[in-house]
């Protein structure tokens, strides 16, 4: 996926404050290991978890228990957010909204869960190319894996220029 068609400085920017480019809050997300995912169940209420993601190939990657809630949440509506940061006034957080799209094809499987290999160290394929330990899951319906492309993110800069990047997709 291609960058945002649009970067903007938000209104909740300090004066003088800059837009944060959008490889840097590339270069932020590729680092990140932990996200909070926030969706929607069917009676309206929201639902948050925190979870593992990864950012490859343009978006956000993360896998579920296909009887978790967040699944149950997605296949009724697959808008979402992704957000991390941090807990201080230092530091920058993000916020990347999409749709969750499930993931079924296998060399866009295999390709996630080198993605995630890579960004945590882990060995998730056997040397047939084949998933386990989660990819046993994936294989077997117990464990699904989305893609999230941003639709709308943001980047939350803090401390002494606060500063609200605002980065759009079509």
């Amino acid at each position: 996926m291609a960058g945002p068609t649009e970067t903007t400085l938000g209104p909740f920017s300090a004066p003088g404050a800059t837009a944060i480019p959008w490889e840097l809050t590339v270069e932020a997300l590729r680092r990140t290991q932990k996200f909070s995912l926030t969706t929607v169940r069917t009676d309206g209420r929201p639902h948050a978890t925190p979870l593992l993601a990864v950012w490859a190939y343009g978006a956000l990657w993360f896998a579920t228990g296909g009887n978790e809630q967040k699944a149950k949440n997605l296949a009724a509506n697959p808008h979402c957010i992704l957000s991390t940061g941090t807990n201080t006034l230092t530091g920058t957080d993000y916020v990347i909204e999409g749709k969750a799209a499930l993931v079924t094809d296998p060399d866009d499987r295999t390709a996630a869960a080198e993605a995630f290999e890579q960004a945590y160290g882990w060995h998730l394929t056997r040397e047939d190319g084949t998933w386990y330990r989660m990819g046993d899951a994936l294989r077997s319906g117990e464990v699904q894996l989305y893609r999230v492309g941003p639709t709308l993110a943001f980047a939350y800069g803090n401390g002494t220029e606060f500063s609200q990047t605002r980065y759009s997709w079509g």
